[in-house]
């Protein structure tokens, strides 16, 4: 299964339509992190599921991100989408961490910081009062809305299968 995801748009809907354009195969689906919902009513081609969820600046409400958190279970594992300003993540993943071992998330997407963000955690190690059974991985896309590193801005894509798990972050 091939994912997009992106995070951050603040009203760039025309770079989320972008990230989408580039991909050589066309994903199974898009995963949005929020702040920037509404962007997505504004695609121009978009017959695929999109899965979203709501940030600090999603005042409005959107048909797709309907709430602040989300459970996907893809592939044979557990996917915990939030923009993450509920966990605090510009000062750190261990809340988040430990909020994704409750639930038994192997794969934690969050934005809000605007910064590409790969982490892994082992399987066997203790989180909480959890030990993990199999490894977490925390990944953030980075804004599509937004160029703060002169970098251009971020995406990021997921290859998913009951044994892959492979990230990858774009550029625009």
């Amino acid at each position: 299964m091939e994912l997009l995801i992106v995070s951050d748009s603040h009203g760039r809907a025309e770079n989320i339509q972008s990230a989408l354009e580039r991909q050589i195969k066309a994903p199974d689906a898009i995963l949005f992190l929020g702040d920037g919902a509404r962007d997505l009513d504004r695609l121009f081609v978009c017959d695929m599921p999109i899965w979203a969820v709501r940030g600090n600046c999603d005042w409005s409400s959107s048909d797709y991100a309907d709430r602040t958190e989300r459970l996907l279970y893809l592939e044979g594992h557990t996917l915990l989408l939030t923009h993450g300003h509920e966990w605090g993540v510009k000062g750190g993943l261990g809340a988040l961490i430990a909020h994704a071992a409750e639930l038994d998330a192997d794969i934690v997407l969050f934005g809000h910081t605007h910064k590409p963000t790969l982490q892994t955690v082992s399987a066997g190690e203790q989180v909480g009062k959890k030990t993990l059974s199999r490894p977490m991985y925390l990944f953030n896309p980075g804004s599509i809305g937004y160029n703060e590193d002169g970098k251009g801005c971020s995406f990021g894509t997921l290859t998913l299968g009951e044994k892959t798990v492979l990230f990858g972050h774009g550029r625009l």
